[in-house]
C-alpha cells in the first residue's frame, strides 16, 4: 500500500472526534431529560391547580347522555356547501357517530336493519354553525312535491332555540340532489299551517354509493340547545324510523351542542408555546379547551431549511435522529378530539403525576403529561393532557451540536488534507530520490552523474546524502577499473618484454632437458601475459575507433553472403548454412568494417560453443521497419537467467578449452558496434534443438 494511502487510513482515525462528540451530547441530552421532565411536572400542575381555581365554569357545563351531545371546534378555513367532503379532510375533529339503537331501550329488529344510520361533523365559522353529515341509506326516497305535506320522503330534522326561547323545528327535506332549503311549519290559518322557507337555514345534499351526504350552515344556537335527527322512509306512508339526538314525536325534545369553553382557551393561552398542545376534558371525557400550537418540527426548532444547505440537512437530520433514538418512548395513545374513551382514560390516570416521553405514529417523540382535576372536596372536575414536541426542547442541543460538528468536521478535513498533502510530498521526495539513484548508474553498472543530495536536515534528506557519497565512491572505483586494463597494459609491457629478450637469447642447445622444459613453459606464459595486454589494449581502443568510425549506406544481405564465404575455410570443422528472405531491403546505415568485427566475434563465439560437425546458421529477415540478423548454432545451451548479462563486459561462461585467455570481452564488443548502429541485442536457447540463437535487430534505411 502506498505511503499516501497508508496515512489516508490513518487520518480515517480522526472520525473519533465527532464520534465522541455525538456521544457527548446524547449524554448530555439524557441527563436533561430528568430536568425536562421535573420541569414539565411543574408546568402540568400550575395549570391544573389554575383550572381547578375556577369550579363555577365546571358546574356550568351542562350533562346530558352521550346520545344527545354535539361537539363543535372552530373551523380554520371558510367551507363551501356543495355536499362534498372535501373541505372536512383536514378537520381534526372525527365525525360523531349515531345508530338507530341510541336513545332506545326496545326496538324491533327488523326495524334496526331498515332504519339508517349517520355520522357527522360540526364546526363554528363566525357566527355560523357548519354540518357535514354522512347517511348510510340503502334507499333513499325522495319527497313528492304534489304532497302538501312538509316531507314525504327521507329528511333531516333540526331543531333549535329561537331568541325568545322557543323551540323552532326545521326540515332539510330530499327533494333533488343539490342546493336544499330549511322549511319549517308557520302560523295556523283557518285551520292549516303553512310550509314556510327559512334561507338562514340552507344546505346541499348528494347521493352517494351507500346513501346520500348533506352539508348544513345554520345560525349558531345562541344557549347550547340543538338537535339533529335523521328520519328514514323505505316506502311511502310507512310510519319513518329516526336516529339522532331527539325523538321527532317529543314536541320539546333537545340535545345539546357543545363547544369550548372561552374562559379556560383564554387561561391556557398564556400557558401555550410554540409546538405546544393543553387539552382539558370534563369528568366524563368531553373535551372542554383546547389550545392547540403544534407546527412541523423545522418551525418549531432553530433550523431553517430554507436557509440551510444540503450538509446542515443531512447533519441537522442525522443529530436529531440520534437524539431521538436516545430516548426510551412508549406508544402515545390517540386521543378522539370529542370524548376520551375508557382506556384512553386509563393511560391519562397511568401518567398522572410524571411526564413521559412517548412517540405518535407519525413517528414523532412528545414530552406527554397528564393532571386529573378536582375540587377543594375531591370532586372529579375533569382532566388535564399536555403535550411538548420534544424538538423544541432539543432545539438548542441541536444547533450546538451541529455548529460543533460542522467546526469538528472542518477540522478533521483539514487535518486529513495536511496529511495527505504532506504524504504525497513524502512520495514525491522519496520518488524523486529513487530516480535519482535509479538513472545515476546504467545498465551496465557504470555510474553516469552523481546523485544530487538534499539540503533536508531530516531522514530522507540524510539518505540522499548517503546516496550520494556511495555513487561518488563508485564512479571512482568505476574510473579506476575502467583504466587498469591500460595502466596494467603500460605497467607490464616493459618487464614482458625484458623477459621475453631474455628468453630469447637462451640457447636451448645449452641447455639440459629439464631446464629446456621450464624455459619453453616461461616463454609460453610470457606470450600469454602479452595476449592479454593485446585484449585489453584491443577493448580500450575499440571504443574509441567506434566513437570516430564513419557510416554509410551498408546493404547487409551482400555483406552477409561474402562473411559466409569465408567462414566455411575459417573453421573448416563446422558446417554453415545462410538463409535470406526474399523482397526486402536490408540497407542499413553503418559501418562495414565494425559490422565485420561483430560478425567475427559472434561466429568465434559460436564455434567456441559448438563441437565438430555442429551447424552454425545465418539468418537475415525484414519488415520494412527493422532488418534482423540472427546467428544460431547447435551445441551449449547458454546458462538460465544470464541470456541478457552475457552482452557485459568482463563476462564469460566458458570452460577453458585451450591455453588461449578469455576475458568476457567478445560479446561486450558485440553490444557496443551494435548500439553504435542504434540496434539491440538479444540472447536465447534454441527451442526445437540444443543451442543457442543470437538476435541483432538493426533499424531500417529510410533513404
Amino acid at each position: 500500500m502506498k505511503l499516501h494511502w497508508q496515512l489516508l487510513l490513518v487520518c480515517t482515525s480522526l472520525l473519533i472526534l465527532p464520534w465522541s462528540l455525538l456521544k457527548f451530547a446524547t449524554e448530555l441530552d439524557r441527563n436533561l431529560q430528568f430536568n425536562q421532565i421535573a420541569s414539565g411536572n411543574r408546568q402540568v400542575e400550575s395549570i391544573r391547580q389554575l383550572l381547578a381555581a375556577h369550579p363555577a365554569q365546571w358546574r356550568a357545563l351542562r350533562v346530558r347522555a352521550e346520545s344527545q351531545m354535539l361537539l363543535a371546534l372552530p373551523s380554520p378555513n371558510d367551507i363551501l356547501l356543495d355536499g362534498y367532503a372535501h373541505d372536512w379532510a383536514g378537520y381534526e375533529l372525527r365525525a360523531r357517530e349515531f345508530r338507530y339503537r341510541d336513545n332506545k331501550t326496545v326496538y324491533p329488529a327488523a326495524e334496526r336493519e331498515a332504519a339508517s344510520q349517520f355520522s357527522v361533523q360540526a364546526a363554528v365559522r363566525g357566527n355560523r354553525l357548519n354540518l357535514f353529515l354522512r347517511v348510510r341509506d340503502d334507499r333513499l326516497i325522495f319527497h313528492n312535491p304534489a304532497s302538501r305535506s312538509i316531507a314525504t320522503g327521507d329528511r333531516v330534522l333540526v331543531r333549535v332555540p329561537d331568541k325568545h326561547g322557543n323551540i323552532r323545528r326545521y326540515t332539510f327535506r330530499a327533494e333533488a340532489p343539490g342546493e336544499i332549503v330549511a322549511r319549517y311549519l308557520g302560523e295556523a290559518f283557518e285551520g292549516v299551517r303553512p310550509v314556510l322557507e327559512d334561507p338562514e337555514y340552507r344546505g346541499a345534499l348528494l347521493e352517494t354509493g351507500s346513501g346520500y351526504s348533506v352539508e348544513l350552515s345554520i345560525p349558531l344556537p345562541v344557549d347550547g340547545r340543538f338537535g339533529i335527527t335523521v328520519e328514514d322512509v323505505d316506502r311511502a306512508g310507512d310510519t319513518p324510523l329516526w336516529t339522532g339526538m331527539f325523538d321527532p314525536q317529543q314536541v320539546d325534545a333537545l340535545g345539546q351542542l357543545r363547544m369550548l369553553n372561552p374562559t379556560f382557551s383564554t387561561l391556557l393561552e398564556s400557558y401555550t408555546e410554540p409546538g405546544m398542545r393543553i387539552r382539558v376534558f370534563d369528568a366524563q371525557g368531553w373535551l372542554v379547551a383546547d389550545e392547540d400550537r403544534r407546527m412541523p418540527d423545522a418551525s418549531v426548532r432553530q433550523f431553517s431549511p430554507g436557509s440551510a444547505s444540503v450538509l446542515d440537512a443531512i447533519l441537522y437530520r442525522f443529530i436529531s435522529s440520534s437524539l431521538e433514538r436516545a430516548v426510551e418512548t412508549e406508544p402515545f395513545p390517540r386521543l378522539a378530539a370529542a370524548r376520551l374513551k375508557p382506556e384512553q382514560t386509563a393511560k391519562i390516570l397511568d401518567i398522572a403525576g410524571d411526564n413521559r416521553f412517548l412517540r405518535d405514529r407519525y413517528g414523532r417523540v412528545f414530552l406527554v403529561g397528564a393532571q386529573t382535576i378536582e375540587s377543594v372536596d375531591g370532586d372529579l372536575f375533569g382532566y388535564l393532557v399536555v403535550q411538548r414536541p420534544r424538538a423544541a426542547m432539543t432545539a438548542y442541543t441541536e444547533q450546538a451540536v451541529l455548529r460543533l460538528m460542522k467546526i469538528f468536521g472542518l477540522s478533521v478535513l483539514l487535518i486529513a488534507a495536511v496529511l495527505i498533502a504532506f504524504a504525497f510530498f513524502l512520495s514525491w521526495r522519496i520518488r524523486r530520490l529513487r530516480n535519482e539513484v535509479e538513472q545515476s548508474v546504467n545498465d551496465e553498472g557504470k555510474v553516469r552523474r552523481l546523485v544530487r543530495v538534499s539540503r533536508a536536515h531530516d531522514e530522507i534528506g540524510d539518505l540522499s546524502r548517503s546516496f550520494g557519497e556511495i555513487t561518488r565512491r563508485q564512479l571512482g572505483y568505476t574510473d579506476y577499473l575502467q583504466t587498469l586494463g591500460s595502466k596494467l597494459s603500460h605497467e607490464l609491457r616493459t618487464p614482458l618484454s625484458v623477459l621475453s629478450t631474455s628468453l630469447e637469447s637462451i640457447d636451448p642447445q645449452s641447455l639440459d632437458q629439464r631446464t629446456r622444459d621450464c624455459v619453453e613453459r616461461a616463454d609460453q606464459g610470457a606470450r600469454r601475459l602479452q595476449q592479454l595486454i593485446r585484449n585489453l589494449s584491443e577493448a580500450s581502443s575499440l571504443e574509441q575507433t567506434i566513437s570516430r568510425a564513419e557510416t554509410g549506406p551498408v546493404d547487409l544481405a551482400e555483406w552477409l553472403q561474402a562473411a559466409y564465404s569465408v567462414y566455411p575455410q575459417i573453421y573448416p570443422e563446422r558446417q554453415f548454412e545462410i538463409d535470406i528472405a526474399d523482397g526486402v531491403s536490408y540497407e542499413i546505415d553503418g559501418s562495414a568494417e565494425l559490422l565485420q568485427q561483430m560478425m567475427d566475434k559472434l561466429v568465434s563465439n559460436a564455434a567456441d560453443f559448438s563441437t565438430a560437425d555442429d551447424r552454425i546458421r545465418f539468418c537475415l529477415a525484414g519488415d520494412g521497419k527493422r532488418v534482423v540478423l540472427t546467428v544460431e548454432n547447435t551445441g551449449e545451451y547458454l546458462p538460465q537467467g544470464m541470456t541478457n548479462e552475457l552482452f557485459d563486459s568482463m563476462v564469460s561462461q566458458r570452460q577453458a578449452r585451450d591455453d588461449q585467455p578469455h576475458m568476457g570481452l567478445g560479446l561486450y564488443v558485440v553490444r557496443l558496434i551494435a548500439e553504435f548502429h542504434g540496434a539491440s541485442c538479444r540472447a536465447a536457447n534454441l527451442e526445437d534443438a540444443r543451442g543457442a540463437v543470437f538476435t541483432i535487430a538493426f533499424p531500417a534505411s529510410h533513404t
